[in-house]
C-alpha cells in the first residue's frame, strides 16, 4: 500500500460520505458525458455537496483563495441578474463538472503504483536515472509520485545526530522532484492540465501541440542537468537517487497505450472522458489481477474513505474556478464587461497565466477571442508547469513543504533561475511558433 493512502485526514463530518459523494459525481458525470442520461443536475448538486462538507477540512492556506474565487463568483452572477433578471444556477455550478470527474478518476491510478528499485549507483548517472524516472512515473501518478519517490531520496540522517521529525531533502532532490512532475503536464493526459486545455479550448489540435510542448520539456530537463552541474556540482558528484526498473514504468505504459488504442475505436468520444474511464478501470484490473479480493476490496474502500476526501483542494478549487469563470462570462455575454482582448496572438500567450485555477478564469475569459488555440495552449502549459515547480502556493510545493520541510527561501532559491530561463525560452518560441504561421 502506498504511502498517500496511509495519510491521515482530519475530516468532519463523515469521509465515506464525502468521498461517497465524490465516487457519485464521477458516475453521474460519466453517464451525462456519454449521453446515456442527464444526469448533469444531480451530479452537480453532489458536487458541490462535497465541497460544502469538505470545506471545513481544507487548510487556510487553501480556503483563502477558493473562498475569493466564491465570492468573485456571487459578486459578477449578483450584477449578471441585476441587469438581465435570469441567471442559470445549473450553467454557474457544472462549469467545471467534466474536470471534477478527471480528478476524481486519477485518484484511482495509485491502487495499481509500485515502485521497483534499480541498479543503485551514484553520481551524475543516478541524478539523471532517477529524474527521467520521476518524471516518467508522475505522468500517471499524480500528486502521489512526490511522496513515493521523495521517500526514497530524502536526505539520510548524519551520524550522531537525532534523527529529524520532518525528513528533508537535498537541493537536487527537491530539484528532481518538482520540476520532474510539473514537466509532466505538458504531455500526459493522466494529469490535469492536458484535460483542461481541452475542455478551455476545444478546437485545439492536440498534434500540432505536442511538439511544441515536447521541445520546451527537452529544453526544460537539459537546462536541469546543465544547471546542477554548475550550481551543485559538489553535491552531484555523490548524489545517490533512486533510479527504477523498467517494471515501475509499466503502469504508465500500459495507461497510454490503453488511451492511444481507446482514442483510435472511438474517435468521436471525448479525450477527457476516455481518460476518466480508463485510470478507472484498468487499475482496477490490474489490482484483480494481482491481489486477493479480499485485499482488493480493503484497497478500493481505503480509497473512497480516506483518498477521495483528501482530494477536497483540488475539486473545491477547480469548482470555484469554473463557478467565476462562468459568472463572468454571462456578465460578458449580457454585455456588462467587454471582453479583455479581441483575438490572440503570441503577445497575448507570452503575458502567462498561472496556476490551473487562473487558467480555468482565463479561459473562460478568452474563450470567444481565442484565434490562436495552439498558442494558447502552450502559453496555459508553460504558465501551469513553472507556477507548480516555482509558486509556493503551488500543490506541488505544498506538499513538499508539509512533508520534507521544504522553506519558501529554498523554492526561490532552486527554481527561480530556471524559471527565468525556461519561460524566456517558452516566449521566444510562441513568436517563434507565431512567425511560421502557428495558430
Amino acid at each position: 500500500m502506498s504511502s498517500t493512502e496511509t495519510l491521515s485526514t482530519k475530516t468532519f463530518p463523515l469521509p465515506t460520505l464525502s468521498g461517497g459523494l465524490l465516487l457519485t459525481t464521477w458516475l453521474l458525470t460519466l453517464i451525462f458525458a456519454l449521453g446515456l442520461l442527464d444526469a448533469r443536475l444531480e451530479a452537480t448538486v453532489f458536487a458541490w455537496l462535497y465541497v460544502l462538507l469538505e470545506f471545513r477540512n481544507l487548510k487556510p492556506k487553501q480556503r483563502k483563495p477558493i473562498s475569493a474565487l466564491l465570492i468573485g463568483g456571487i459578486g459578477f452572477s449578483a450584477l449578471s441578474l441585476w441587469h438581465t433578471g435570469d441567471i442559470d444556477l445549473l450553467a454557474l455550478g457544472s462549469e467545471h463538472l467534466m474536470l471534477v470527474m478527471l480528478l476524481t478518476s486519477v485518484n484511482f491510478i495509485r491502487l495499481a503504483t509500485r515502485l521497483y528499485a534499480g541498479e543503485r549507483n551514484k553520481g551524475a548517472k543516478s541524478f539523471i536515472a532517477t529524474l527521467t524516472g520521476m518524471h516518467l512515473f508522475s505522468s500517471v501518478a499524480n500528486f502521489s509520485s512526490l511522496l513515493l519517490v521523495g521517500d526514497q531520496i530524502r536526505r539520510p540522517a548524519v551520524a550522531g545526530q537525532a534523527e529529524p521529525t520532518t525528513p528533508s531533502q537535498s537541493s537536487l532532490s527537491y530539484i528532481l522532484l518538482s520540476r520532474g512532475f510539473a514537466l509532466a503536464i505538458f504531455w500526459s493526459p493522466f494529469l490535469s492540465m492536458i484535460p483542461l486545455v481541452l475542455h478551455q479550448l476545444p478546437d485545439v489540435n492536440m498534434a500540432a501541440v505536442y511538439p511544441w510542448a515536447i521541445g520546451i520539456v527537452v529544453f526544460a530537463l537539459l537546462f536541469t542537468l546543465l544547471e546542477s552541474r554548475l550550481r551543485y556540482g559538489k553535491e552531484l558528484a555523490e548524489y545517490q537517487g533512486y533510479p527504477m526498473k523498467p517494471t515501475t514504468l509499466m503502469l504508465p505504459a500500459v495507461l497510454i497505450g490503453t488511451l492511444l488504442v481507446a482514442h483510435q475505436l472511438f474517435p468521436n468520444t471525448a479525450m477527457l472522458v476516455l481518460v476518466s474511464i480508463i485510470a478507472v478501470t484498468v487499475p482496477l484490473l490490474l489490482m484483480i489481477a494481482t491481489q486477493p479480493l479480499q485485499e482488493s476490496s480493503k484497497r478500493v474502500g481505503n480509497l473512497v474513505t480516506n483518498v477521495l476526501p483528501n482530494a477536497r483542494p483540488e475539486i473545491s478549487l477547480f469548482l470555484a474556478a469554473g463557478f467565476l469563470a462562468a459568472a463572468v462570462k454571462s456578465t460578458i455575454s449580457a454585455g456588462l464587461i467587454p471582453s479583455p482582448v479581441e483575438h490572440t496572438n503570441a503577445l497575448v500567450a507570452s503575458l502567462g497565466i498561472h496556476q490551473f485555477a487562473v487558467v480555468a478564469i482565463f479561459g473562460g475569459l478568452l474563450a470567444q477571442a481565442t484565434t490562436t488555440p495552439t498558442l494558447m495552449a502552450v502559453a496555459y502549459m508553460v504558465g501551469v508547469s513553472l507556477s507548480m515547480s516555482s509558486s509556493v502556493f503551488s500543490g506541488s510545493n505544498f506538499i513538499l513543504q508539509g512533508q520534507y520541510g521544504i522553506r519558501n527561501r529554498d523554492v526561490y532559491r532552486d527554481n527561480m533561475p530556471y524559471s527565468i530561463v525556461v519561460l524566456a525560452f517558452s516566449t521566444l518560441l510562441l513568436f517563434v511558433m507565431e512567425a511560421n504561421g502557428v495558430q
